[in-house]
This record gives C-alpha cells, sequence and structure tokens, in this order.
C-alpha cells in the first residue's frame, strides 16, 4: 500500500465507525406505543444506511487508490494554514458540545458559526457573530416556538426567549 492511500482509507475508515456509532444510536430511540406506520427511527436509520453506503464506496475506492483527490496530482500537499483550519472547525464543534448546557443553544451556535467562518478564512469575527446570531436565532425560533421541538433556551442569560 502507498503512503498516498493510508490517509484515505484510515478517513473511510473513521467514516464507518462514525456510521457504526450512529447505528446504534438509532437503535436506542424509542419506539412510539401506538401502532405507527413510520416511526421515529425512520428518517435517522434511512440516513444511516446512505451514510453507511457512501462510507463503503469511499472505502472501496480507497483501496483502488481512486479517489479524486489522488487522481488529479499525487505529489499535492495540504494548504499551509491546514492545521490552524482543523483546530478552528474543531473548536466551533467543541462550542456547540460544551456552551449548550452552560449558555444556551443560540450562544453555542453563534460562536461556532463564527469559528466555521474563520476556519474558511473569514477576517470579520463581529460581523460573523452577528450574522450567525440572526441564522441561528431564526432557526430556533422556527423550530423551538413554531414547530414545538423543546430547544432550551436561546441564551440562559436572557430572560427572554
Amino acid at each position: 500500500m502507498t503512503r498516498a492511500r493510508r490517509g484515505p482509507i484510515a478517513l473511510a475508515l473513521a467514516l464507518l465507525a462514525g456510521v457504526a456509532i450512529a447505528a446504534w444510536q438509532v437503535t436506542l430511540i424509542p419506539e412510539p406505543t401506538v401502532g405507527v406506520g413510520v416511526g421515529p427511527r425512520a428518517m435517522p436509520a434511512a440516513l444511516v444506511a446512505l451514510l453507511a453506503a457512501l462510507g463503503a464506496a469511499y472505502l472501496w475506492s480507497a483501496l483502488r487508490g481512486r479517489q479524486a483527490d489522488l487522481l488529479d496530482d499525487p505529489t499535492e500537499s495540504a494548504q499551509p494554514g491546514a492545521g490552524s483550519r482543523v483546530a478552528l472547525l474543531s473548536l466551533g464543534l467543541a462550542a456547540i458540545l460544551l456552551l449548550t448546557p452552560l449558555a444556551g443553544i443560540g450562544v453555542a451556535c453563534s460562536l461556532a458559526f463564527a469559528l466555521v467562518a474563520r476556519a474558511f478564512g473569514s477576517r470579520r469575527t463581529l460581523h460573523d457573530l452577528v450574522v450567525g446570531v440572526l441564522f441561528v436565532f431564526v432557526a430556533w425560533f422556527v423550530f423551538d416556538r413554531l414547530l414545538g421541538v423543546q430547544l432550551g433556551r436561546f441564551a440562559s442569560f436572557v430572560p427572554w426567549p
């Protein structure tokens, strides 16, 4: 196996491991007590099946050395600053996981939005925070207030909402 193929194979295996965890989580979704033709597991199970098929296809192409990134230029390397971009993306995910219970979903997701925008090259942090707050508030309002999906408080330190 060439060194260039190790990365895609490792990524494919990581994707399939994530699919396995998602499949396990789908089995934990309780079935409704009333006889319903399509239960709450249907859509997550369909998405997990699709991700499993895509992960298996990517693994198959990785084993054969047929990924587009390897076919275009096998000597190509990552752009400078890739590590800091991955760190910013990871911080965005950590913000959602750690700050949602403490500060509310609005604060956590708005900060994650700004961090992801920074990872993609934006230098306007305050603008990104404002845009993030607007997008997250609209999504929160639609799901929490209009559709009744209980997402919790938008910001725990604000009396409304």
